[in-house]
C-alpha cells in the first residue's frame, strides 16, 4: 500500500512525527501496547493516565520502554493533584510529554519543563486556553463537545478558530472531538489547526486495550447512536466537579 505523504505542521515540528495525529490518552483503553504502535506509525502516543493507578501506569511504562518509544502520558489533572507522584513517576521514565486535562495546569508546568516534557493543555472554553497559554502551555488541544469522554458545551468548529486566533500562532492548536478519517484532518487544518487528537477511533484499534465488544458496538454504532450520560461516572465512583459534564 502507498505510504500517506508526510503533513509538515508547528506541531509536527514540535513534536518530531511524521504525521499531525496524537492519540487521545484515553484511561486504561490507551497503554502501552497501542500508544507505540501511534508512534512507530509516525504521530505521537499519549498513554492514559487517567485517574491514576499506579500499579498500572508502571506497567504499561515498561511497555514502553521496552519498545524504546517515544510517548507522552496523559492525567486528569484535577485527579493528578490528589496524587503528583504519579507525575514524577511519567517524568522519571523520560516522558516526552505530559497532557493535563480539566483544572488550571499552574501548579504542573514548572515541574513538567525542568524535566525536559512538554506541557500539552486540553481546554474547552477560551477562557480556559487564555488561562493555559498564560501557565507556559506548549500545545493546546481544543475539545469540542464531540469529543468522546468529558468536556463542555462547545462545538469544535466554533471553539477551535476561536482558539487559534487568541493564541495568534505562538502556540500549536489540536483539534479533538468527533474526528475520525482525514476529512476530519483536512477540515481541523483549514480551521487553523496544527494537527488533530483521536480517541474513539483509536479505541476501535486492534492495539488498543478495550474489550472486543466495545470495539465492535464502536465499529458498527451510527452518529444518531451517541447518547451524552453520566452512568459510567456512577459506575466507576467519580463524580466529576464543575464545569466539566
Amino acid at each position: 500500500m502507498p505510504t500517506a505523504p508526510a503533513i509538515s505542521t508547528q506541531l509536527t515540528k514540535l513534536l518530531g512525527i511524521q504525521h499531525p495525529i496524537l492519540l487521545a490518552p484515553m484511561d486504561l483503553v490507551a497503554d502501552g501496547r497501542l500508544a507505540a504502535a501511534v508512534d512507530a506509525a509516525g504521530g505521537f502516543g499519549l498513554l492514559g493516565g487517567g485517574y491514576g493507578d499506579e500499579k498500572w501506569l508502571s506497567t504499561e511504562l515498561e511497555v514502553l520502554a521496552r519498545a524504546k518509544s517515544r510517548f507522552g502520558v496523559g492525567f486528569i489533572t484535577w485527579s493528578l493533584a490528589q496524587q503528583p507522584k504519579l507525575l514524577e513517576l511519567a517524568l522519571e521514565r523520560k516522558a516526552a510529554a505530559i497532557m493535563l486535562s480539566f483544572a488550571s495546569p499552574a501548579p504542573f508546568v514548572e515541574r513538567i519543563k525542568r524535566a525536559g516534557g512538554l506541557v500539552i493543555c486540553q481546554v474547552q472554553s477560551a477562557a480556559l486556553a487564555a488561562e493555559a497559554a498564560a501557565a507556559g502551555a506548549d500545545v493546546l488541544v481544543a475539545q469540542g463537545t464531540e469529543a468522546g469522554g468529558h468536556g463542555a458545551s462547545r462545538g469544535l468548529i466554533t471553539l477551535l478558530p476561536e482558539i487559534v486566533d487568541l493564541t495568534a500562532g505562538r502556540i500549536p492548536v489540536v483539534a479533538a472531538g468527533g474526528i475520525a478519517d482525514g476529512r476530519g484532518l483536512a477540515a481541523a487544518l483549514m480551521l487553523g489547526a496544527s494537527g488533530v487528537m483521536m480517541g474513539t477511533r483509536f479505541y476501535a484499534s486492534q492495539e488498543a486495550a478495550g474489550k472486543q465488544a466495545a470495539k465492535e458496538r464502536i465499529r458498527d454504532a451510527k452518529g444518531d447512536d451517541t447518547l451524552r450520560s453520566i452512568v459510567f461516572d456512577i459506575s466507576k465512583g467519580h463524580v466529576w466537579p464543575a464545569p466539566f459534564t
